[in-house]
């Protein structure tokens, strides 16, 4: 077979006539030719039969040429400012790392996508300590492939955390990743991808006895014991965990540090302040007390007078008072600015 030379034609200035394909087949065997490597099977069935034939047609190229197209590729390069995914398919593989699972299973069901997607985008977006627990059961190759494609700063991270013995190791073996085919490569991802554990995504970020705790913090006194009463025949268990998630007016004299009342006291009005008082007098004199205690002289002196005033508070109004008070305690705590002391359990369940 005779081989032909592919040259600029014409005027020094004129470029070959080469097609998009066929430039694309040049820059291909630039990289290969110093030792790069390319996902090329990820390419249709159409694509790869195409190179193929401009690889035997092409022959050989000349270095004009040659400059030709890579001076072309640097201008289509520059020109670029965000490339997007040109396909459903790419685009969900792109996202799917950041997509709730569901949808994604979901949305390749309708769409018909029923290969999977590689597992690399998954595994490189795991947190460094979950790669890190990863690493050590594997071969250091393998290690070393997972370093390579991370981050430059993500792996040197993790490397950082290794011990000096595994450290060196997977610094030793990188330089047997220049062997791994991309056939391989996806191999090493499937396996690594199925060997991690499945995190089923949940509907509530809270657990459930939190969430029930913050149901009955806002619930009548009557209605909280209830229900816990009830708990506690039922699920002993679970109603200790729900007791102990559960801030009330009355958990104000234990688990509220003498130092902040002053911060709480600030965060609710006058009114609803000498109500909630007045109230807790009677049930939940202790609060009350302990409330009056750490606030300045004058200040307890003056709630004291107002208190008397008031006189008897009904019990609708003084627990719906108290339930301003700790529901201000709760934010503050939220906002960091106090801190709950954490309840005796022992004490709790004796009681």
């Amino acid at each position: 077979m005779q081989t032909k030379t592919i040259k600029k034609r014409g005027s020094a200035d004129q470029p070959p006539a080469l097609a998009g394909p066929q430039k694309a087949a040049i820059i291909i065997q630039m990289v290969l030719s110093e030792g790069g490597s390319l996902p090329l099977s990820s390419l249709s069935q159409r694509s790869q039969t195409r190179l193929m034939q401009d690889f035997v047609e092409l022959g050989r190229v000349d270095r004009a040429t040659l400059s030709v197209v890579v001076s072309d590729l640097e201008r289509d390069l520059a020109a670029v400012g965000l490339s997007f995914p040109r396909s459903v398919s790419d685009a969900l593989s792109t996202l799917e790392a950041h997509l709730n699972p569901d949808l994604v299973k979901d949305l390749r069901g309708q769409l018909g996508l029923t290969s999977a997607p590689s597992p690399w985008g998954k595994i490189t977006t795991l947190p460094r300590e979950k790669l890190l627990a990863l690493i050590p059961d594997e071969d250091p190759t393998v290690a070393a492939t997972i370093l390579s494609k991370l981050d430059p700063e993500k792996a040197s991270e993790i490397l950082d955390a290794m011990t000096p013995e595994l450290a060196a190791q997977v610094s030793l073996a990188m330089q047997n990743t220049a062997t791994v085919r991309p056939d391989m490569l996806a191999r090493i991802g499937t396996m690594l991808a199925d060997g991690m554990p499945v995190e089923t995504p949940k509907a509530f970020a809270d657990a459930p006895a939190l969430r029930l705790a913050n149901l009955l913090n806002a619930a009548s006194p009557d209605r909280r014991d209830a229900v816990l009463a009830s708990l506690g025949e039922s699920d002993a268990a679970f109603a200790e965990e729900v007791r102990a998630s559960i801030f009330t007016f009355a958990d104000i004299s234990t688990r509220i540090a003498a130092v902040d009342i002053s911060k709480v006291t600030r965060d609710i009005s006058q009114e609803d302040l000498v109500q909630a008082l007045a109230y807790a007098t009677g049930p939940e004199p202790e609060a009350a007390d302990f409330i009056l205690s750490n606030l300045s002289q004058r200040m307890a002196d003056a709630l004291r007078e107002e208190i008397a005033e008031l006189g008897t508070v009904e019990k609708k109004p003084g627990e719906v008072a108290m339930g301003k008070l700790t529901s201000a305690i709760r934010r503050l705590v939220d906002a960091g600015e106090i801190a709950l002391i954490k309840p005796d359990m022992e004490k709790t369940a004796d009681g």
